[in-house]
């Protein structure tokens, strides 16, 4: 009698333990249906290029010829925990000529001739959630802030520009601000910059 109770104990554990995985593998299975990841929608941004022309025209003259491609996305990205409302990239090569027929759209509803498409130099993408929220003081500044990391320099001996982009002049953390104030050239420029708003 001892022996076939202990083969009942294995059969019960064996089916214990088989619904245990049969559990667990059907959580894992719902937890990726329930993760995943919306999909990211790109599509092209009138409002911001609209808003790029005027400050260009006023205040970024090296980049005025520059062939910027304006692009939203419908989430913004996050970097180090924090949301990225937008960021600017200087064009590859590569991405020069996937972004031809997009800029020819953007800037000229598609009617250029495959040779005569402009490239793009810049890709300005900012995010629509972010955007959405934001006042419209608050939408210029975060163009300004972009476009003022596009740089053009113009090449001596071509003539052509060349197109660069430049990280913020200031960066420091609000702690060490905090502990030490301005203790930079940057930062009392900074200082001096806020104090005249």
């Amino acid at each position: 009698m001892g022996h076939s109770d202990d083969s009942a104990v294995i059969d019960i554990r064996q089916v214990i333990y088989e619904n245990r995985r049969k559990e667990e593998n059907d959580a894992v299975a719902d937890k990726r249906q329930k993760s995943a990841p919306e999909p990211i929608l790109y599509g092209g941004f009138d409002s911001v290029k609209e808003t790029a022309r005027v400050l260009i025209s006023k205040h970024y003259h090296d980049i005025a010829s520059a062939n910027i491609l304006f692009v939203s996305r419908s989430k913004a990205s996050k970097s180090g925990g924090k949301v990225v409302p937008g960021k600017v990239s200087k064009v590859s090569p590569l991405y020069r000529y996937l972004t031809a027929a997009a800029l020819a759209e953007q800037q000229y509803n598609g009617t250029t001739i495959k040779e005569d498409r402009p490239e793009a130099d810049f890709i300005m993408e900012v995010a629509l959630d972010v955007w959405n929220e934001m006042s419209p003081q608050q939408r210029t500044a975060l163009v300004d802030h972009l476009l003022a990391r596009c740089v053009g320099v113009e090449d001596e001996k071509t003539g052509s520009m060349k197109y660069s982009i430049r990280s913020p002049q200031v960066q420091e953390f609000a702690e060490v601000a905090e502990r030490n104030g301005a203790w930079n050239d940057d930062l009392n420029d900074m200082r001096a910059s806020l104090r005249d708003k």
